[in-house]
Order: C-alpha cells, then structure tokens, then sequence
C-alpha cells in the first residue's frame, strides 16, 4: 500500500531522531558507571518514569498480538486484562516499594541483585541471571519480528523483511549502547505519548468510516453475525475458565512486576517516594486506557471481517486498513497505515532498548562480574555492560531472522517463566525464616513446571505460570520450614529495610 520510500524515510527519521537524544542525553547527564548506566542512580521524576513503565511494558502487543487477542477471546478477554490492573497499586505499595525503600541504601544494579542481598547465595544469581535472559530474549526478538512485518505488510512486499530486522536491530543496539536508561527513558516518554495518541486515532477511524461513528450499530452487528464473542470462551473457544485464572495472574505478577525492566524501573529508578506512589496509582489508569483502544480495535474487527485465521488476527490492524478502510477511503488507509507502521515502531523500540540494556547489565554483572570474577574498575565494567549488549542484539537479530508465526507465544511465554521467582520475592521481604536453599529449590522447581506447562502438558496457553507459581510457594515454605540460614546474611538487608521504613513511611512503636 506504502511506497518503500516513504516507509524508509519515516524510518530513519525516526531511528535518527532516536540516535540524537540519546547522544545528548549521554553528554548532559555523564553517566559513567555500570548502575548509573542500566537503572539512572534512582533519579528519574514521576512524569518520565510512568511513561517509561507504561511504554516499555507495552510491547508490540498493542498493535499486533492484542487486537488479535480481543478478536479471538472476546469481550471475556478485555475483562480479564481489567481484573488484574486492580492488583497493581496493591502489588506495587507492599512489594516494590520496600524494594525501592532497600535500594535507595543498598544501590542495586541488576533484579538478583536485590534477592542476593536477602539470601547471600551464588547459586540463586546465576539461576536468575539465567531466567531473566530466558525472558529477555524473546521479548526483543518479538519486537524485531512485529516492526519489520509492519513495514513488509504496509509496502505490501516492497520491503524484504529480512533487511528491516538487520537495520532495526542495529539502530537499537547502538541507541541502547549510547545512551543508557535516561535516554532511554526520556525517548520512551515520547514514545508512549505517541503510540497511544495513534492507537486511538486507528480506533476512531475505523469506527467512523465503517460505522459511522456508531459503537451501537459495530455492537449490533457482532450480536448478529459472531454473539460469541460476549460469552465465554470467546469465537474461537480460545478463551476456557482455566485462562481466566492464569492470564490475569500472569500479567498481575509476571508482566508488571516480574520481567527484569518493569522490576528495574519500578523498583530501582524513582527518584523519591513521592514518584513510586504515582507510579502506583497512575499506571493503572494508562493501562486501562491501552488497553480499552486495543479492545476497541478487536471488537471493530470483528465486527467487520468474522472468521478470520489466527495467523490473519496477529496483524488485523493493516489487514483491516487494506480490506475495509482502503475501499471507502484510500486516502485516509495510507494516512492509517503510516499511523500503523509509526506506532508499531515507537511501541516496539520502547521494549526493545528496555530489555537490551536490562539484558546487558544482567550478562555483564551477574555472570562475568559477580559469578565469574572477571575484576573490572568503574570504565570496564561500563564498556562490558556496552558490549554485552551488542552480543545480546546481535543473537536476538539472528533469532528474529527465522521466527516462530506467533508473537503472542514468544510474549507469553517469557511473561510466564518470570512468575515463579514472585513468591520467593515476597517471603524474602516479609518472612526473615526464609532461607537461601528454599530460594534456590522454588527457584529450579518453579521453572521446571513453566516449561513443562508448555512443551509437556501443553498448558501454556491457558495456565501459563501458574503452575510455577504455585509450586515455587509451596517450596518456598516447605523446604524453609526444613532448613536454617545465618540470620546474619540477612542483617544488613533488613537493617536497610527497616531504616528506610522509619524515614519514609509513619511508623509508631
């Protein structure tokens, strides 16, 4: 539908746009050490941090894997995406804020930083390191593979797929490499802006060509033609009772919290108790926003073009442009299907660099540094996190390369293998009997139910971490119940909990 010149052009303004801010950034703010580098040495304000959060935590499902979601699991879905947001301010005030009160003495750098200080053990580092990357790797790839089918579908074939994920992965690697997480941030914030700005203009478009501004008359028609899409399990019988437990504990506890960017930017980068409170009860509102639109733009769909595949739903926002909107208003598709492909990019980058530097700091720090040994003054260790990075994007180039046809899969599935290190996060903070060998037996049995959830009892796709979840609790009490550790490898981190609590919060003896 697009000419390959015009996409490119957007492209690389955009991609140069990128490049700048994160130049500027680096020479203003001088971040010259390895943590100032990856979480921004606790410093960034309420504004840019909610929009960080809310940008990198939204991926390309927005634009691709979500509208197809809404398609095929119906109104059930949305419902199911609004139960859990309310769990957020509660998961937020009681878990990521005395993780944000601990760091603020203890000036962490990576997730298994924090459980480090609580447990004292090697082991479970590596464990996290090893499951953080686990998840790190498909979300990039994931972003990599939407951004260039968005320009392969919007050219119509014009532009190889293939050259874009080459191009986009370079561009990111070395935005990521540049900058750090305060350009990161500040990029993010646009970003974000951007792509919801967009996602409700494609929603109001749409609506109004095909239905003349009427959610009625677009309501009326799936009632007709699809009334499925308003019970349970959706059209596609996609979306069974198990699902309604396992998705939204999924993303109440994986997809917010869990996944080591969201953990860094909610627990490590607020400037101040102030900014995590409207972290905590802003976010929620955003999210409903987002996903309200995505919603909008599922139930339109479906509306107009029923029973389509699941591989046609991953990318009905320009299969919708090019069937519908292209034969009533072709002027107004090719402005739709710009929108589209800036979107995808903006939502897409602002998870990508996110992971990459999380994932570069994670290699450099738990593995080489703490794990291995490797000693590094302040300028190496700055210079490996930067060229585990380039390692990082180069494989996540490589995967995206030849990817599975699912984005929804390679999202879920590193949402789900994060959930079970959540309960052993809790008891950590709140029980002082836990000790490091439940930590690091939950840790290994917690994953392996994850993974055979999916490629043993072919669960995933309605349980998706549960099973983890729940088994690494389980563990965690039973085999701490069973064995002791040295309340003194605790000391320090509940001194540093407990004297943050007594200046940041009103406790009475």
């Amino acid at each position: 539908m697009l000419k390959s010149s015009t996409v490119w052009i957007a492209f690389l303004l955009y991609l140069a746009f990128l490049l700048i801010v994160a130049l500027t950034e680096q020479m203003r703010s001088k971040q010259n050490s390895a943590r100032g580098f990856a979480t921004a040495g606790g410093s960034i304000k309420w504004p840019i941090l909610v929009m960080t959060y809310i940008a990198s935590l939204m991926s390309t499902w927005v634009f691709f894997a979500g509208p197809g979601a809404y398609y095929r699991g119906g109104i059930g879905y949305w419902a199911s995406e609004l139960s859990y947001i309310c769990l957020f301010p509660v998961v937020v005030h009681f878990v990521m804020n005395k993780v944000w009160i601990t760091n603020s003495t203890r000036k962490y750098t990576t997730p298994a930083d924090f459980y480090y200080d609580r447990f004292k053990s090697p082991l479970l580092r590596v464990l996290l390191a090893l499951i953080f990357l686990s998840a790190s790797f498909p979300y990039i790839a994931s972003v990599l593979i939407a951004i260039s089918k968005a320009a392969e579908i919007a050219t119509g074939g014009a532009i190889a797929y293939r050259q874009v994920v080459i191009i986009v992965g370079v561009v990111i690697i070395a935005y990521v490499m540049i900058g750090g997480l305060k350009s990161i941030a500040l990029t993010d914030t646009i970003q974000g802006l951007a792509y919801i700005s967009i996602l409700w203009i494609i929603v109001f478009a749409c609506l109004f060509t095909a239905f003349g501004g009427s959610l009625g008359n677009a309501v009326s028609t799936i009632w007709e033609n699809t009334n499925e899409w308003f019970s349970y399990p959706g059209p596609d019988g996609w979306v069974p009772y198990s699902a309604r437990f396992g998705y939204p504990l999924s993303c109440a506890i994986g997809w917010t919290v869990m996944l080591p960017h969201v953990f860094i930017r909610s627990g490590y980068s607020g400037s101040d108790l102030n900014t995590q409170r409207k972290l905590m009860f802003l976010t929620p509102l955003l999210q409903a926003f987002v996903w309200t639109g995505t919603m909008m733009i599922g139930l339109v769909s479906i509306a107009l073009l029923p029973g389509l595949s699941t591989d046609e739903t991953e990318y009905i926002i320009p299969y919708l442009i090019q069937n519908i909107i292209q034969n009533i208003h072709p002027n107004m598709a090719v402005v739709l299907m710009i929108f589209f492909f800036v979107g995808a990019v903006a939502v897409g980058i602002s998870t990508a660099d996110s992971f990459l530097l999380v994932t570069g700091s994670i290699i450099s720090e738990d593995l080489l540094h703490h794990t291995l040994g490797i000693k590094m003054n302040e300028k190496k260790q700055l210079l490996s996190v930067r060229l585990v990075i380039l390692a990082v994007g180069l494989i996540s180039i490589l995967f995206a390369i030849n990817p599975p046809d699912l984005i929804f899969t390679l999202i879920m599935f590193a949402i789900a293998i994060v959930m079970p290190l959540f309960p052993i996060l809790v008891l950590g903070i709140y029980w002082k009997k836990a000790t490091k060998q439940a930590a690091v037996v939950s840790t290994i049995v917690g994953t392996v139910l994850v993974l055979m959830t999916y490629f043993v009892w072919d669960l995933g796709g309605s349980w998706y971490g549960a099973f983890g979840l729940a088994g690494s609790l389980v563990c965690m009490i039973v085999v701490s119940l069973l064995t002791h550790q040295d309340p003194e490898d605790s000391r320090e981190f509940y001194e540093a909990l407990e004297s943050g609590e007594r200046k940041y919060y009103d406790i009475r003896q």
